[in-house]
């Protein structure tokens, strides 16, 4: 086998995250702070770039954070029917790592 293909990649551990059944307030508190927090990760991914090198860009983590903004808007309009309709929610997520070169 030649060396340079590149070698599938395997995970290395899954953690599940959320898995559960919410009502709609506990399942916006729970998604709406990943979300924001992940929000958060990429504006000081972005502080920190203009602190260092000002003519970099930072175009992949502006993208991110109007990609993770819509989805927080499309998560409170969920939460919004779903309140209005008395229903609850099943959440669940999980992350995959993986070993990476």
């Amino acid at each position: 086998m030649n060396n340079s293909q590149a070698q599938p990649k395997a995970t290395l551990q899954s953690i599940k995250l959320i898995d559960g059944t919410y009502t709609p307030t506990e399942a916006y508190d729970i998604l709406s702070d990943m979300l924001t927090k992940k929000i958060n990760f990429h504006n000081l991914q972005i502080l920190r770039k203009y602190e260092s090198n000002r003519t970099e860009s930072c175009k992949q983590h502006e993208d991110r954070i109007e990609t993770l903004k819509m989805e927080k808007n499309t998560l409170t309009e969920l939460i919004q029917k779903v309140s209005s309709q008395g229903k609850r929610i099943n959440a669940k997520a999980s992350i995959q790592l993986e070993i990476v070169d």
